[in-house]
């Protein structure tokens, strides 16, 4: 099984762990570790974890590129890149006792030029794979049109496509009828409803709206929406909604837990498993995700 993950936001992430963190004063981890991340990136390492061929396609510049490739072969998966003509941002995660917290840096603008040589990448390499994926916000300089473009090329080649995606980057992949959108929750209700929610807000008074939403979705698009809600159960609508369970556990990083579940929910699918039993599937590679310190990881 071969499959194309792509991420038009790379970074490089460093997760430190600390026994105490008191702001403003000097603290200093007991671990630390790099790894290559973004949200493609990340489902990614999943999809070679789990013993299949990952391809990732992206943007890399600066003078650390080298790095980044290698991170990247390090963790099984295969780079398709061109020089975005930017440097690649980093982002921090620090775990402690009470949680992770995030530190995240905003990505460069990529050069305009950066376009076509993706572009050229993503059609050489599609049409030998069985999936895509497509995952997180793209870096500014390219084209709104561009994630619209890849569904369009990937169904009219019969490949089955999961977008884990938001707004009009979301809106706009519909015309081409993708096979499954993944979601969290509050994403899904800002995109569709206009409604602002917390990541991890209780959101249970959400449901009948949200179940309205979702079947109307599905009976314009045909789309399989999978929306994640933090700890709390999984919402789920093809030709009939349904709640799946998230299952208990010690959390250690929960950074890369959503596209873990996109990468295995879009293995278990090709393998001809049904959504239910996928969904379920799917969810325990994410909760192994979260009991790992790397981000996207079951290693």
């Amino acid at each position: 099984m071969k499959i194309l993950s792509v991420c038009l936001n790379p970074t490089f992430q460093i997760t430190m762990r600390f026994p105490s963190f008191t702001v403003g004063e000097v603290n200093r981890a007991q671990e630390h570790y790099l790894d290559a991340s973004g949200k493609g990136m990340n489902a990614a390492r999943i999809i070679s974890q789990l013993g299949h061929e990952s391809l990732l396609l992206t943007h890399l510049g600066g003078n650390r590129i080298e790095e980044m490739l290698e991170l990247c072969r390090r963790d099984g998966v295969t780079p398709l890149w061109a020089d975005s003509g930017s440097a690649i941002r980093t982002c921090v995660t620090i775990l402690t006792r009470e949680g992770a917290t995030e530190l995240v840096q905003e990505p460069f603008p990529v050069d305009p030029a950066c376009e076509k040589p993706i572009r050229t990448l993503f059609s050489e390499n599609i049409k030998a794979c069985d999936a895509l994926i497509i995952l997180g916000t793209r870096a500014p300089g390219y084209s709104d049109n561009l994630y619209a473009d890849f569904v369009q090329e990937a169904k009219k080649l019969g490949k089955f496509v999961l977008l884990d995606l938001k707004g009009e980057d979301l809106k706009r992949c519909f015309s081409y009828h993708p096979d499954v959108v993944k979601i969290n929750l509050s994403e899904a209700v800002q995109t569709f409803l206009g409604i602002q929610v917390a990541e991890h807000q209780n959101t249970d008074d959400l449901q009948e709206a949200t179940k309205r939403m979702l079947k109307e979705l599905y009976e314009q698009y045909g789309c399989t929406f999978v929306l994640s809600r933090g700890a709390s159960e999984l919402w789920v609508q093809n030709s009939r909604f349904f709640s799946s369970p998230t299952i208990k556990t010690k959390v250690v990083n929960t950074v890369g837990c959503g596209d873990s579940l996109s990468a295995a929910l879009t293995v278990q699918l090709l393998k001809g498993e049904k959504l239910q039993q996928a969904v379920t599937s799917a969810t325990k590679v994410a909760t192994m995700s979260a009991k790992t310190i790397h981000p996207g990881s079951i290693v």
